[in-house]
């Protein structure tokens, strides 16, 4: 496979950057303009984004004593609907609606995390994924990294989210302590939502 270095456009909308330090002014300005909202948690601060072949991401935070990295993978839907609406009008092309294709996207990422190991995905309540992320649906999955995604760290976990219309959003968590998982997480779990009122 081949990386690319630098910057490129994702449907016109996602910045994907790689190998290189992506700023928190760059990746917020990116989320604004998709219809998310970021807040650097504290403690963290920018980390180099890797390319690789299991998961593009737009963005990396670690701690300040390298025990927990956290990366952002969005995927903006708005240039699928439009894609989808043309295919309505094209009786060979099927399409499956971009508001559902987040089941698959979150199933091959979990797959590709784990090397092919099948984890349970547990879904948010919908009113508390609402409150909290104002998405339509969430979920999180704790595993074991079998990649190259996760080169260096031992455990992952993925939180999911879900605006009909607006993207998908992926969160990887990741460290090599199993006890501290949960106290490490709790810090940057709620810096990045889906603006209110989308």
């Amino acid at each position: 496979m081949l990386f690319l270095f630098g910057c490129y456009q994702i449907s016109g909308q996602s910045i994907v950057c790689q190998n290189r330090i992506v700023s928190v002014d760059e990746f917020k300005s990116s989320m604004d303009s998709i219809g998310l909202v970021y807040e650097l948690p504290t403690g963290f601060k920018s980390a180099l984004v890797r390319g690789n072949g299991d998961l593009y991401y737009q963005f990396a935070i670690i701690n300040e004593d390298s025990t927990m990295e956290v990366r952002y993978t969005i995927f903006p839907i708005k240039q699928n609907l439009l894609e989808y609406e043309k295919s309505l009008k094209d009786p060979g092309t099927v399409m499956i609606h971009p508001n559902k294709m987040y089941t698959g996207i979150i199933q091959a990422n979990m797959l590709n995390m784990t090397g092919g190991k099948d984890y349970q995905i547990g879904a948010f309540p919908k009113d508390a994924v609402n409150e909290e992320f104002n998405a339509d649906v969430g979920g999180s999955c704790f595993f074991q990294f079998d990649c190259e995604f996760g080169k260096g760290y031992k455990y992952g976990h993925f939180v999911y989210l879900h605006k009909n219309n607006i993207a998908d959003v992926i969160i990887t968590y990741m460290d090599n302590d199993k006890a501290k998982h949960n106290e490490l997480m709790n810090g940057p779990f709620h810096s990045l939502k889906f603006k209110n009122g989308l």
